[in-house]
């Protein structure tokens, strides 16, 4: 009897985890692209609306692709940035720079995730706290090498700025899919601090 309720409950178990299996792929691929466009528009709308510099405010910053003299009205255009802490650094990395910087990367909430899937990250715990800084081990990245999103991002951040960026599919990955874990279409959301200018 033992027996066959073992066989029972690791059936059953197995069956759950395909479900679960099922639905978070279909997370990813249910309207995705659409999903994705109506939550930077969602974005957008808060970034437009609460524009600055302090800390929760926020940075509405063009590609930098686009010329300063062309405004574009399609939010896939823009970086999307909440400041989460001010740095006290006065110069902003250029194009030909490269950066030393602690991350967390996820995308959009769905139910699996209700954080958004993380991807991508180099530390653990909050950016914010002055503790875990001390213990985190950035990476380094040139400008030139990263998602046109990181790059416009981060020409306009300061040593020590912690901001959390939402890139648009269009200057993040687009169309393709950059690993197993970043479906085609993706909004990316970066938490990032720079931590230093590498000239």
């Amino acid at each position: 009897m033992k027996k066959i309720f073992w066989i029972f409950a690791v059936l059953l178990g197995s069956t759950f985890a395909a479900c679960s299996e099922e639905s978070e792929v279909g997370e990813f691929e249910n309207n995705w692209r659409e999903r994705n466009v109506n939550y930077i528009d969602s974005v957008a709308s808060v970034a437009r609306a609460n524009q600055g510099s302090a800390v929760n405010q926020w940075k509405v910053i063009q590609s930098y692709h686009l010329s300063s003299d062309f405004v574009s009205t399609d939010n896939q255009d823009y970086v999307f940035a909440q400041i989460k802490e001010v740095g006290t650094g006065s110069a902003s990395p250029l194009y030909t720079d490269s950066v030393s910087v602690n991350y967390r990367g996820h995308l959009i909430p769905t139910v699996s995730y209700p954080g958004g899937k993380v991807f991508d990250q180099n530390f653990y715990g909050e950016l914010t706290d002055v503790e875990n800084k001390k213990i985190m081990v950035p990476s380094t990245f040139s400008l030139g090498g990263v998602v046109d999103g990181w790059t416009t991002a981060l020409q306009q951040m300061h040593v020590g700025d912690v901001w959390r960026l939402y890139i648009p599919q269009s200057l993040g990955y687009g169309s393709s899919t950059s690993n197993s874990n970043i479906p085609a279409y993706s909004t990316l959301v970066f938490d990032v601090y720079l931590r230093e200018i590498k000239k």
